[in-house]
């Protein structure tokens, strides 16, 4: 009788240890369920925002700078004639036009005392033929553009004339001597000033040889 009871007492003894330890995980629970459910203070909400505005301004910059550089460089990109004179509808009709006052073809004297016109001024009387070439900006002959690169136009009078922009405003009268084809892409007139003649070149060959005869 002796050792049953001292079972039970023991028993009794171990059965509290187990109630404190269902009580301490019942606790771990419910503290899990109370962090889980925590919502963020609102200096981690504003932290948060302020972030993310950081790194979406710096991207937008970012794109800024790639964008503007990338236009700065495509403008510094040197044209194909860009060594070259380009001469407006209204500067032809000067330059080849008949003048009623002196009866000959070319009013020299609209370029006189221009400034922007002073290398064209001193070409035009420095030489007996001036060399006019039509073309499209949007649509280069490369085997045309290669002649002119190579053609010695040093010191010669030889000018351009961009279709792209310029075809709309020669279609008048003042244009009808020099017998142009705006259907083509590539012309080249060649203006006698003391034969008072004109010739033009249609055919990217004729071009060609014309330039290389320059």
């Amino acid at each position: 009788m002796a050792r049953v009871q001292h079972a039970k007492e023991a028993n009794k003894k171990i059965q509290p240890k187990d109630q404190k330890g269902n009580t301490q995980s019942k606790g771990k629970q419910e503290l899990a369920k109370t962090a889980a459910k925590r919502e963020p203070s609102k200096n981690e909400i504003m932290f948060f925002r302020l972030g993310m505005s950081i790194i979406a301004l710096a991207l937008i910059t970012v794109a800024i700078i790639f964008t503007v550089e990338y236009f700065m460089n495509k403008e510094e990109e040197p044209g194909v004639f860009d060594d070259y004179i380009s001469i407006t509808a209204a500067d032809l009709q000067y330059l080849t036009g008949y003048d009623d006052n002196s009866g000959v073809y070319g009013d020299f004297t609209y370029f006189a005392g221009q400034e922007s016109y002073e290398e064209l001024f001193e070409l035009i009387n420095t030489n007996t033929e001036i060399y006019i070439f039509f073309y499209s900006s949007s649509n280069l002959n490369d085997e045309v553009v290669n002649a002119i690169k190579e053609a010695d136009l040093e010191g010669k009078a030889f000018f351009i004339v961009d279709l792209d922009t310029e075809a709309a405003n020669l279609t008048g009268a003042n244009y009808d001597h020099l017998n142009l084809d705006l259907e083509r892409t590539n012309l080249l007139v060649t203006f006698d000033v003391e034969l008072q003649e004109f010739t033009i070149e249609l055919r990217v060959v004729d071009i060609v040889r014309e330039l290389g005869r320059i």
